[in-house]
């Protein structure tokens, strides 16, 4: 079988030591997740009927478009187990590796909600400017879309959130980490190159609580089987800053970064100031904002203006990989040029 570096048609960049190509196959919407509608998600939900539904797409865009990575996730659904088994399929077929930027929750063994906590320490830092960006986020309203909120439930989830004590939350203190299901997590993907893992944002609990040390433990847990371990936030301004405070060991952050500023919070501006003063490397996620942002432009911001390393990218159909891949390459061959 042919190794993932040398049959990669897009450029490579080193993270964490490891030699890894500057577009990344995102996992959506291959979960039924498209960040534009309900209904969008329902065609996917209805596309994919196993792992060969999946391999349809991804064959041609490992074969013709030289995308050798892709995003992982434990298979805790159907669709998660298809995916998993349809990256598989495609590298047996095709001959050809693909490496497995691999993430997952932060297990813990009772439910725990941050996100009015969350919201009240980015309205401390980011104020009105946050409250407006939060409440015209387009991928933020498709979350409520989804639980059938209505503008009512969005005004008083806010106003609940911006009168809480900027004490930590007791549940966020008491939150135990289910270490043997966050163990089965890291061995889902046995058998196949997992040069990377990047957490999702939920690692952001630890953060919240200040929990550093169990943090740190958790991090090094990870890097003791993989080799390195990159925090996943949706909030770097907020997160980055007190990770990097904190002092704690991780080779980097997973985190969005678009043109539109879609999911960078408490806001775009202080995002793009926390990821531009770490010195720790970055993954690009959500680099078309959902579909939002043009892919040109995109691929700018994200390579040239911001100087993301790499960045993962959901492709839906064989139409958007020709315009978003071909866009990519054409924005990281003119960036390579300019450095050489």
């Amino acid at each position: 079988m042919k190794g993932y570096v040398e049959s990669s048609k897009f450029p490579l960049v080193e993270i964490a030591g490891k030699k890894i190509p500057r577009i990344i196959l995102g996992s959506h919407p291959y979960d039924g997740t498209t960040y534009t509608s309900k209904e969008r998600d329902e065609q996917y939900l209805k596309k994919w009927t196993g792992p060969r539904s999946m391999v349809e797409l991804m064959k041609p865009i490992v074969q013709r478009f030289g995308v050798t990575a892709s995003r992982g996730f434990p298979g805790e659904s159907d669709l998660r187990r298809w995916h998993r088994e349809a990256l598989k399929l495609t590298m047996d077929e095709l001959d050809t590796e693909i490496a497995i930027v691999l993430g997952s929750i932060l297990p813990t063994k009772e439910s725990v909600d941050t996100s009015k906590y969350l919201y009240k320490l980015n309205l401390r830092l980011g104020g009105e400017e946050f409250q407006r960006k939060w409440r015209g986020d387009p991928i933020i309203r498709y979350g409520y879309e989804h639980r059938d909120a209505t503008q009512t439930d969005i005004d008083e989830f806010a106003r609940k959130a911006s009168e809480l004590p900027a004490d930590i939350p007791e549940e966020l203190k008491k939150a135990e980490v289910d270490y043997e299901k966050l163990d089965s997590m890291l061995r889902s993907h046995q058998g196949l190159n997992v040069p990377v893992y990047a957490s999702n944002e939920r690692w952001e609990l630890l953060i919240l609580a200040r929990r550093f040390d169990e943090l740190q433990q958790v991090a090094d847990l990870v890097r003791k089987r993989i080799g390195n371990f990159f925090l996943g936030t949706h909030n770097a301004g907020l997160v980055i800053p007190m990770v990097e405070e904190a002092r704690l060991k991780v080779e980097g952050y997973l985190t969005p970064v678009n043109k539109a500023g879609i999911l960078m919070f408490p806001t775009q501006r202080l995002a793009e100031e926390a990821i531009r003063s770490t010195k720790k490397q970055l993954i690009g996620i959500k680099p078309l904002g959902g579909g939002r942002v043009k892919t040109t432009d995109a691929f700018r911001y994200v390579f040239e203006e911001i100087g993301v390393p790499t960045t993962m990218v959901g492709i839906g159909s064989t139409e958007e990989a020709e315009e978003t891949l071909g866009a990519a390459m054409t924005v990281l061959k003119a960036t390579e040029g300019k450095t050489t």
